[in-house]
């Protein structure tokens, strides 16, 4: 069965109109299922005219959302985008999921912070964690997949071999997902990037007012591996929920 992908023009509606007495027109449930859908759309036609103009689309609404942010008062700002925690499941307690979503977090400043156990945190503007959770999610899936076809193209290793190989495997990967997070912020319009660490300003504070302590990670060694950095490379990093 052949699933049909909606066309881009019916997930992108006309802004509403301006409420009246000073109120914020700032729909933000509306903007981030339309950014979620134009994401979901730019993966699923990868590659095509269709799916390049999802991802063009979905980047737009991702800056204007920012814009429209950016432009609330203080006081309204709290009530709309306040500084929130989410909590998440990682899917297992390897340390490469940790750092996974401790690169997401930093490239949407927010603060990440997780447990031994496998519990993971996203601390930020609810606008930021929402779309580092979104972000996280995507990633952690095609990693998963990554890694199993590693695991399968194995020649019959012993179980140590295979825990250390796809150890370093998934760190590599993170490796060029990290340089790949670095080229992209330097991309950015510097106006961008101001509203964005704008918004995170007090972060800070609110963690240690609301008794959110974390402390500092440890250093993680590896081995570099060719093939996990390649699959660093293959990640479906859309344009559209960065920043």
């Amino acid at each position: 069965m052949v699933r049909t992908a909606k066309p881009v023009q019916e997930l992108v509606k006309p802004a509403p109109e301006r409420e009246p007495q000073g109120r914020s027109v700032f729909n933000e449930s509306m903007s981030l299922e339309r950014i979620r859908k134009l994401v979901n759309l730019a993966l699923d036609q990868e590659g095509t005219p269709e799916g390049e103009t999802a991802m063009r689309l979905a980047r737009d609404l991702m800056l204007e959302r920012n814009v429209e942010l950016s432009q609330l008062g203080v006081d309204e700002r709290e009530r709309v985008d306040p500084f929130t925690r989410s909590r998440l499941e990682l899917g297992g307690r390897a340390h490469w999921r940790c750092k996974l979503l401790s690169l997401v977090a930093r490239h949407c400043e927010c603060v990440a912070g997780w447990t031994s156990g496998g519990a993971g945190s996203l601390y930020g503007r609810k606008s930021s964690v929402e779309v580092a959770e979104y972000l996280f999610v995507v990633l952690l899936r095609q990693l998963c997949l990554e890694r199993a076809a590693f695991i399968a193209a194995l020649p019959d290793p012993d179980a140590e071999d295979i825990g250390r190989r796809t150890r370093d495997f998934c760190q590599t990967a993170l490796l060029a997902l990290s340089t790949r997070f670095e080229h992209l912020r330097g991309a950015e319009a510097p106006e961008s990037t101001a509203l964005v660490r704008q918004a995170s300003r007090g972060l800070g504070t609110w963690m240690e007012r609301s008794g959110h302590a974390l402390s500092k990670e440890p250093p993680f060694g590896f081995s570099y591996d060719e093939a996990g950095y390649r699959a660093g490379y293959r990640l479906p990093l859309v344009e559209a929920v960065e920043g």
